[in-house]
């Protein structure tokens, strides 16, 4: 046994071993023989004890004794004894010869030998069965033996055991019972043995979620003290709740509509004292880390639309938003989870109007106070805050403009000449000038050059107002009004000629900056072709013959410049006309090294990798390694292909409409359209090459059947020939054999290019279809969503009408009980007042005082209707209530004008002294207490609602 065990798994001792090592071995090898002897044979209980437990002990010492001689003895030990005692000694020998961390320093031991034993084991799916029949035994030492042993079974192999466990009864959910268990060790190990299955399995996930795995892993998150106070078992839940809940779309619709997010609000109340909520524990840091990625997983820009879009009403719904905003303002925070909070916030507001307008009312308390967007982008010009808060930051203001038109044309305005004179306030366009023309730091002047490319994207008004952008430039002692655009090519060529010390980032941020403003925008390539400095300067940029790879990137994003001169020129400028800087280019660069610099751009690593995902540059990359922005690789992949074909003038007709007037606005739908031209055109470009092939195919088979007859012709000669000439035809017969071979072949070889060139042309063909159908299914979805809200709308007043022609009708039938009432006590009624079948108000408030003492009856509809809107004012308290998770005050009995005071002032956060973004002389502020205010949380409710004007005026 020894001696297979030793070949099996690459263990021996070899020859130079000194004799006393191999007589120990040899002792250590028949000491364990022995043992599992004594442990089959053996009658006494008491002997078996003591022969398992020395087993147990040189399962370290001798793993690949044990592991070789003893594995199946004792798994017929844990098949047969009910001793719990003997089936805890196995399993935990069992466990020590798995687990790696558990063998002794030995240069004989194969790295893998833990593995390999992993596999000997699950190889019977009848053990790993027995495994699981055991978790069903409540004896301690059994269950968590098991559960250890599972648990290591997982780590050694676990794509194979995920697949095992599936095939096991009840498999996975035994394991969630084990949360349950009242020992908290072995619920803690079924944490783990969870997070390992769940890692990539997407079915073991489903079933955790529908066994009720997401309240009892919240239920003990709560147990352990929730976030602030919970330690690495909260941290494992959540570690968790990610592995259940990311790319799994399934688990995340079952998370939302189970109304999982409303409990996650709970675990942002920062609650105890002003210490606890300030000390930043590493534990405190890490669960919180954990926290903000699940809110992020479900709210990814990689994620279903419709899931995006449900999650984040759901977070303004509850409150999740401002408590993120809280966060923010948070005394203390690290600057690592400062910057996962504001990541966080942005993919909450990203593309959604209301929280986006939520987020623009919250205010810091300064002096004056200002939005919290102005202070964060007052951080993100900071060359003192670190790189990755910085980024955070305009990740954050791009989502913050993501589809938000009129944020996007607030921030051009504060940057437009105002008619009033007079020094105002810091605004959003101030703080990204400075920072873009902040010398000595180049980081300030990359993210604000994003950030401002971001604001004029897919935009042609907003681009034609930024050129109406003045600044007032110091040079020689005076002060010049400059546009921002030649303010832009003035840095560039300066930096050339080293009179300003600008970095080759900057260079490259400016440039991307110059290509959005002059994609798509005819007004701006004319503003832009109209200096004569500019072309001189990129067509240098572009010749230079440098080969560093700096140079050759600067080399491509100056040529993608001079091509959207061309490509949107409207011939205005008689002096640079698309068809002259065509010859300029031609004749100092020429068209064959054009289209190499731009294909280097296109081909590398940094482009490749940003517009794969569009964090990328704010997660992966350090501050000198800052180049591509995501919304410019889609500008440069779009544009790229038309800008060559129009050097080569093969796409000379796609040329857009707006080179005809300088008036018209390119869209998004016009992106699309050429888009569509150029699938158009590849695809008309694949049919001639098919044609092509097919008659080259055509070709090659008539030849290859003449060849064959010719063949067939030339053996019947050789039949009837001498053998010379036989000799002679029979070499002739195997060259055209040879060469038909060749051309069968060759003509499969086109068979498979026309193949391929028809998938590619139902591809593109699909492609096509998808473009144009995109817009029409986005207007459908409009439609629909605003013809259910109509619908709902309309269903709500016919049921009011209802209520009210039901309370009439009562009221009538009361009227006339009060009548007869009136009759039989003596009491005089009108024969019109008798005969009539309506009753107004005035008239009943007119009747017997005498009555009205005797009969304490409501008698005016005004009272009843009055009565009704009270209740109905006292439901929509409680609805409020309820959104800030907090219980209406029965006590209260003021009137509802005094309960319902709402001042028109903007959402406020406190704040305290630590945080970076505040001005110091803020003194500190306790947001729970101000929160839990009723009449203030409805105040913030009505804020979220009904933006001050003031607020506005603001941003």
């Amino acid at each position: 046994m020894s001696f297979f065990g030793s070949k099996l798994f690459g263990y021996g001792t070899g020859s130079s071993t000194s004799g006393s090592n191999a007589e120990s071995s040899l002792t250590g090898v028949e000491t364990i023989e022995r043992l599992c002897d004594r442990l089959q044979s053996s009658l006494l209980i008491e002997d078996r004890h003591d022969a398992l437990k020395t087993i147990k002990s040189l399962s370290k010492k001798y793993k690949l004794e044990v592991g070789t001689q003893a594995m199946h003895v004792l798994i017929d030990v844990i098949k047969q004894s009910t001793d719990p005692e003997l089936i805890s000694l196995s399993l935990d020998t069992l466990c020590n010869i798995m687990n790696p961390s558990e063998t002794e320093q030995s240069s004989h031991l194969p790295a893998d030998l833990c593995t390999q034993f992993t596999e000997m084991f699950i190889k019977d799916l009848a053990n790993l069965t027995l495994m699981f029949d055991l978790l069903d035994e409540f004896e301690f030492q059994i269950r968590w033996s098991s559960v250890k042993l599972i648990n290591q079974l997982i780590l050694n192999q676990s794509e194979q055991l995920q697949d095992k466990v599936l095939q096991i009864p009840r498999g996975v959910s035994r394991i969630i019972d084990l949360l349950s268990d009242s020992r908290e060790i072995i619920r803690n190990d079924a944490i783990l043995i969870l997070n390992n299955l769940t890692k990539t399995n997407a079915n073991i996930q489903k079933i955790i979620a529908f066994e009720s795995g997401f309240d009892r892993i919240m239920e003990i998150i709560e147990g352990e003290g929730s976030v602030l106070d919970g330690g690495v078992i909260v941290e494992d839940c959540f570690n968790l709740l990610l592995n259940l809940l990311q790319k799994n779309y399934s688990n995340q619709s079952f998370f939302k509509e189970a109304n999982y997010i409303k409990k996650i609000c709970k675990y942002f109340e920062l609650s105890g004292s002003d210490d606890s909520a300030t000390n930043w524990t590493q534990q405190k840091t890490t669960n919180l880390s954990l926290l903000l990625r699940l809110i992020q997983c479900l709210v990814a820009p990689n994620n279903q639309q419709q899931i995006i879009i449900d999650c984040q009403k759901a977070y303004n719904h509850f409150g999740l938003l401002h408590r993120l905003c809280v966060l923010l303002t948070w005394p203390g925070v690290p600057s690592d989870l400062l910057s996962q909070a504001i990541c966080t916030v942005g993919e909450v507001i990203r593309g959604n109007e209301a929280n986006q307008l939520l987020f623009s009312t919250v205010m810091m308390q300064s002096n004056p106070p200002r939005p919290i967007i102005t202070i964060l982008l007052l951080s993100m010009i900071n060359e003192k805050q670190p790189f990755h808060l910085r980024s955070s930051i305009l990740y954050c203001f791009e989502c913050f403009l993501y589809k938000n038109e009129e944020k996007k044309a607030q921030v051009i305005e504060t940057l437009l000449p105002k008619e009033t004179g007079g020094i105002s306030d810091i605004n959003t366009g101030q703080i990204l000038c400075t920072g873009l023309f902040a010398p000595n730091d180049f980081v300030s002047n990359w993210l604000c050059a994003v950030a401002l490319a971001h604001t004029i994207s897919n935009s042609n008004t907003l681009k034609e107002q930024l050129l109406r952008v003045q600044l007032a430039i110091n040079t020689q002692d005076k002060i010049q009004a400059v546009s921002l655009l030649q303010q832009c090519m003035n840095i560039l060529s300066e930096s050339s000629n080293n009179t300003i010390n600008y970095q080759f980032q900057s260079k490259i941020s400016i440039l991307m900056l110059i290509s959005t403003w002059l994609s798509g925008c005819p007004a701006a390539v004319n503003v832009f072709l109209s200096n004569e400095q500019n072309i001189p300067y990129l067509i240098s940029q572009a010749s230079a013959t440098d080969t560093e790879e700096k140079s050759l990137i600067m080399q491509g994003v100056s040529s993608f410049c001079l091509g959207l001169s061309m490509l949107y020129n409207s011939e205005q400028i008689d002096a640079f006309t698309a068809e002259k800087l065509k010859d300029i280019i031609m004749k100092r660069i020429g068209i064959e090294q054009f289209e190499q610099k731009l294909e280097y751009i296109s081909q590398h690593e940094a482009y490749t990798k940003t517009l794969k995902q569009p964090k990328f540059a704010f997660i992966s990359v350090k501050p000198n390694d800052l180049l591509f922005d995501y919304e410019f690789t889609r500008l440069y992949k779009s544009n790229e292909t038309l800008v060559i074909n129009l050097l080569k003038n093969k796409k000379k007709e796609e040329r857009r409409d707006s080179n005809c007037s300088t008036d018209s606005r390119v869209s998004l739908d016009q992106q699309n359209a050429l888009i569509i031209n150029q699938y158009k055109q590849l695809i008309r470009e694949q049919d001639a090459k098919i044609k092509e092939q097919q008659q080259l195919n055509q070709t090659l088979t008539k030849t290859c059947s003449q060849l064959q007859v010719n063949m067939q012709e030339l053996m019947a000669k050789s039949g009837r020939s001498s053998p010379p000439e036989k000799l002679q035809y029979e070499t002739r017969i195997n060259q055209l054999e040879v060469k038909c071979n060749l051309l069968e072949e060759k003509c499969a070889e086109q068979e498979d290019e026309l193949c391929k060139l028809q998938r590619e042309k139902g591809i593109f063909e699909e492609t096509i279809n998808n473009l144009k159908t995109m817009d029409k299914n986005t207007e459908v979805l409009e439609l629909r969503f605003e013809n259910s809200q109509l619908k709902s709308e309309l269903s709500q007043i016919n049921q009011d009408q209802e209520n009210l022609l039901t309370l009439l009708q009562e009221m009538e039938d009361k009227l006339k009980n009060y009548k007869k009432l009136l009759k039989q006590h003596g009491e005089g009624v009108s024969d019109d007042e008798d005969e009539s079948d309506e009753i107004e108000p005035n008239k009943i408030n007119q009747s017997d005082d005498s009555c009205e003492k005797n009969q304490d009856i409501p008698n005016n509809i005004h009272s009843i209707i009055d009565s009704k809107d009270t209740s109905s004012n006292e439901s929509n308290l409680l609805l409020n209530n309820n959104y800030m998770n907090e219980s209406p005050d029965t006590d209260n009995s003021a009137s509802s004008s005094d309960q319902y005071k709402i001042e028109s002032e903007p959402l406020t956060i406190p704040t305290g002294e630590n945080v970076d973004l505040v001005t110091s002389d803020v003194k500190p502020f306790n947001f729970l207490q101000y929160f839990n205010k009723p009449i203030q949380s409805e105040q913030f409710i009505h804020n979220q609602k009904k933006p001050s004007g003031d607020e506005l005026d603001l941003m």
